[in-house]
Order: C-alpha cells, then structure tokens, then sequence
C-alpha cells in the first residue's frame, strides 16, 4: 500500500493527523459522557463536531489551493502581465520552474534586486571621477584653493542621494523576498498545524483561530495579491533594459580607474569633460525613474499586505477568533 505522504504534502499529512486526533478525543468524551449519563458533556461534545469538521474543510480548502489555486493565480497573472507589457513577470513565469505565486514574486523581487544594483553600479562608476575632481584642489602661490567643488558639487550630492535611496530600496526589497520565502516554508508547515491543534480545544480556540486565518492569509492571499497588483501596475521592465545598457558602457568606458599619476589624472580630466553630457542624461535618467521602484517596494507591498489582514481579520471570527478580546489584552499588557 501506498504511503499517505505520496498522495499528499507533509503538511496535509500533519495537518490530517491533528484533525483526527481532535475528532477521536471527541468521540471519546462522547463515549464517556453516554457511559456515565453525562448530559451536558454529551451536548457539548455533539457541538464539537462542528468544529472538527471545520478542520477538514480548512484542510481541503488549502490542499485546494496548492494544487488548483495557485495554478488558477499564475494563468491569471500570465495573462494580465502579457496585456500589460510587464516583461520581468513574464520571464519569471515563463521560466517553467516556478509553480505557485510566491516564487514567482521571489523571482520578480530578484529580477528588481539585480536591476537597482545595477543603477548604483552606474551611478557608482561615473561618480568616481566626478567626485575625485570635486575634492581635488590646487593652492597657488598662497591664494585660496582652486577647485571644482563649485562646478561638480551638486552632481555629486545628487549622486550620493540617489544611491542611498538605491540601497534602502534594495533593503525594502530584500525584506519583501525573504518574507515571502519565510511564507512558503513555515505558514503550511507550522503554523497551519499548530493552529488546527488549538483550534481541538476551547480554552484555545481563539488563539487556534487567529493563527490558522494568519497561515492562510500569509501562504496564499499575500503572493496572490503581490504579484497580481505588479501583473496590473506600470512595470520596470524598459528601465532595467536600458540601465543594463548603460551599466555595461560605464564599466567598458572606465576600466581603469587608477589616478595615481599626473597623466592618469589628465586623462580622466579630459574623458570627464567629454563625457559631462553623457553622465547627466544617466542622473537624469535614473532620478525621473526612480519613482517606479518606490512603488515596486513600498507601495505594491503595503496594498497586499492591508488585503491580506483584511482576509485574516474577516475569517479570524470563523475559526473561532475572537479578535476584539485579543486587541483589549494587547491593549492591557502595553
């Protein structure tokens, strides 16, 4: 005979397993409340059912949703990021191992990742000369120093602003890819059983409740919703394209940055005045496309994230959750 995990996820295993063990010890009370003429332990253990069976229906309702669910979301997905031109979705759907809306938000969010550290490579490699030439100065024959700090300056704080705002998006984004493969490793796995387990006892309902509506909010509502709203929104795709382009002739056009000679020196001086035009198109450039990435990494998320405490707040009371008894205990304990 077949083993159960073949047919089924270690998770649905785990989670079946808990929802017996509560369906056998209702019975038992039951047994034991008709052996001993019991009458409202027999009531209560009649009611019990109700939840037991809530159990298996929540059980089925996420092995639904891995097996059919997720494919349902990622034809949709496909279809919206076709009509909408948003190659980077495309290509992470289209690359044939990702199943299930997580890893394509995953693959997304690297995508992304791999595109803003190329504008801070860019930034990064034009400013090395830029900046070096802002700071350099000359003192003659006891004068004030000349230099190009009036001329370079505010190129150069430019610069370094939108690199900071480079980074914090790429941490924004960092954090976005690991809570999603935090989701998809633990919601099913842990949190899904431990919830089904509390959900098997009164004292606990609640508690069980609010963790099993939090597993499956976060294991399918979340990457559903992300990589949907991306699939709809203005994507990156043409800003990636041409950042790559001119990543690759900054690091062709500066493959020596030494200066440590007079002739060096002369020669990054003149390369750098013949490239003024160029460099300014690339800041210019990247700061009125910034604006795109804010909404990929701060935006975008937020939406999903109010849809999916919306979801865990509206069937946290199913399962048994009784929110506004937790939120007054919060309340208390701060």
């Amino acid at each position: 005979m077949m083993a159960m995990g073949a047919w089924f996820p270690g998770w649905a295993v785990v989670c079946t397993t808990v929802a017996l063990i509560s369906f056998l010890m209702v019975v038992l009370l039951q047994m034991a409340a008709k052996a001993f003429s019991i009458q409202g332990l027999s009531m209560w253990a009649r009611a019990e059912y109700a939840q037991v069976a809530a159990s298996f229906l929540i059980i089925f309702f996420a092995l639904a949703m891995v097996t059919a669910g997720n494919e349902v979301a990622e034809n949709i997905t496909a279809i919206i990021a076709s009509a909408s031109g948003n190659i980077p979705l495309q290509e992470a759907i289209g690359s044939g191992s990702l199943t299930n809306p997580t890893r394509i938000g995953q693959a997304y969010l690297g995508k992304l990742i791999r595109c803003e550290a190329d504008m801070y490579s860019t930034l990064f490699i034009y400013n090395f000369f830029t900046e070096f030439f802002q700071k350099l100065s000359m003192d003659t024959a006891g004068n004030e120093p000349i230099g190009g700090n009036w001329a370079l300056g505010g190129a150069v704080s430019l610069i370094h602003f939108l690199n900071n705002n480079l980074v914090y998006l790429a941490l924004f984004n960092y954090v976005q890819y690991f809570v999603l493969q935090f989701s998809q490793f633990t919601m099913l796995q842990v949190f899904l059983p431990i919830g089904l387990a509390l959900r098997a006892f009164p004292a606990t309902r609640g508690a069980g409740g609010l963790l099993t509506a939090f597993a499956l909010g976060f294991a399918f509502v979340f990457p559903i919703c992300y990589v949907l709203i991306v699939a709809m929104m203005p994507n990156a795709g043409a800003v990636c394209s041409q950042v790559a382009v001119m990543n690759a002739e900054a690091k062709a056009g500066h493959s020596d940055p030494c200066l440590n000679s007079e002739g060096a020196q002369m020669q990054a001086y003149y390369q750098l005045k013949s490239e003024q035009g160029r460099e300014t198109g690339v800041i210019t450039f990247i700061q009125e496309t910034i604006n795109i990435f804010f909404l990929q990494s701060m935006f975008y998320p937020l939406v999903a994230l109010i849809v999916t405490f919306t979801f865990i707040r509206q069937t946290g009371s199913l399962f048994g959750a009784d929110l506004a008894e937790i939120g007054r205990g919060l309340m208390k304990i701060i």
